[in-house]
């Protein structure tokens, strides 16, 4: 018993050491985000996209707009409304309001295209009157612990 939970213990802190070193952190004067170290960055790619990372299956985009006299809530129910409006197959999945964030969760899939089925997490902030959008979509469901990290690491400042 004594050697199972030592090992236990042991195995449990080099996968917990492990996946501390998968991500780098981005920060600037306005937020920071983590990305898998595999993934090749951008940064200040144009104003209003400050912060951009892919591999060769996904990617994560930070966007920003100026937004004076409009809430995070009801910015991120508009933009559900306009996705339904704009993507095929649009599907929410969740809508959540957690800490200041708006957290939409949504799949899609255009029943003509064979494997075109795809979930995208978006986090929404605000700080001032900016809008922060993070949008970070996967095909796969083994995939989406990895989406999961990027947008829970996402805080502005």
């Amino acid at each position: 018993m004594k050697k199972t939970v030592i090992l236990s213990t042991i195995l449990f802190s080099l996968v917990f050491t492990g996946c501390k070193n998968v991500y780098e952190n981005y920060s600037n004067s306005e937020f920071s985000i983590d990305y898998p170290k595999k993934w090749q960055p951008e940064f200040e790619r144009r104003p209003t996209c400050p912060f951009f990372a892919a591999n060769e299956s996904q990617m994560v985009i930070i966007n920003t707009r100026e937004m004076e006299g409009i809430s995070v809530e009801d910015f991120a129910k508009a933009r559900v409304v306009a996705f339904s409006d704009e993507i095929i197959g649009f599907n929410l999945i969740n809508f959540d309001m957690k800490d200041g964030y708006a957290l939409i969760h949504y799949s899609s899939k255009d029943e003509e295209i064979p494997d075109s089925y795809m979930e995208t997490i978006m986090k929404i902030g605000k700080k001032g009157d900016k809008l922060f959008g993070v949008d970070c979509s996967f095909t796969d469901k083994a995939q989406k612990d990895t989406v999961d990290h990027i947008i829970n690491s996402f805080r502005l400042k």
